[in-house]
């Protein structure tokens, strides 16, 4: 019940530090390999693209300026990524053993880097920081979440608070059930994990909420003894984060938007109300 391959999504932007840190505390908790994609807009690749197209060459002060453009990119993420390294004893660069830490080449457009990325990734993971205010991180989010439905973690605080408590919104849905699945080896970190369920909205048609398969799941996977809660006051986003504050979690576990989109347009939604709550724990999501 581990990690193997955990993608760091950065940014070329000061969260990019916190995502590698986190990554980096997982390889060396589960032993495993961290692969580093830039996803930052490329005009150096968007430049070539169009010299190719229109059949010219670029003059040779601007194929220059792309040059120094993507070392100067390359050489920054590659010094931040060995000063995470080493702060963590975490190995950095190619090679066979584990944990480690590589950076992904820069050669391609960074949603197909991304998507080549996730294919057999367990874990991605970016910085609340970065979520906030890196201008491409919510595109990044929306692929990795609902386009090729990988777990994401978005890393707030400091890597250890991953060790606290840890709550699982639990209201029976295959998202919430997706959830658990892919957190199993971050909910068996944790000092105690408690399973929290608001009554108000709850669709007992769509889902079975009952917590019995879930403990049942969870001893299974001796991912710890599994407390149980029920809040019968809403709205449901609120009551978890408040829950999450009294238990001192350093995690949320989440489904992410399980009802219709409608309704999360019209009235907004519990996952809406956990990406807000920014100071809050590192929360995982899948969907």
């Amino acid at each position: 019940m581990s990690f193997k391959t955990i993608i760091a999504v950065v940014f070329d932007h000061a969260g990019d530090e916190r995502t590698l840190a986190f990554a980096a505390n997982l390889a060396v908790t589960h032993k495993a390999r961290v692969e580093v994609v830039l996803f930052a807009p490329n005009p150096s690749l968007d430049l070539i693209s169009y010299g190719m197209l229109l059949g010219t060459t670029l003059p040779a002060e601007t194929q220059a300026a792309i040059l120094a453009d993507q070392k100067r990119q390359t050489d920054a993420l590659d010094a931040l990524c060995r000063r995470v390294c080493n702060a963590a004893d975490l190995v950095y660069g190619e090679g066979e053993g584990l944990p480690r830490m590589e950076l992904r080449a820069l050669a391609t457009r960074p949603e197909i880097a991304l998507c080549h990325a996730l294919t057999l990734a367990d874990l991605a993971v970016l910085s609340q920081d970065s979520l906030t205010s890196a201008p491409a991180a919510p595109d990044a989010f929306a692929q990795i979440l609902l386009q090729q439905c990988s777990p994401v973690l978005i890393a707030r605080s400091d890597p250890e608070t991953l060790g606290d408590h840890a709550v699982i919104a639990w209201d029976g849905s295959a998202e919430a059930g997706r959830a658990v699945r892919q957190a199993l080896p971050l909910l068996a970190m944790a000092a105690g994990t408690t399973a929290v369920q608001c009554r108000v909205g709850l669709d007992i048609e769509a889902a079975d909420p009952a917590f019995e398969p879930l403990e049942a799941y969870m001893s299974a996977h001796a991912a710890g003894a599994l407390s149980t809660e029920r809040i019968e006051d809403g709205p449901e986003g609120t009551a978890l984060v408040q829950a999450a504050s009294r238990l001192k979690a350093g995690l949320i576990v989440a489904g992410a938007w399980g009802h219709t989109r409608l309704r999360e347009a019209v009235f907004g939604g519990a996952t809406r109300t956990l990406l807000d709550a920014v100071n809050g724990p590192s929360l995982l999501l899948a969907h």
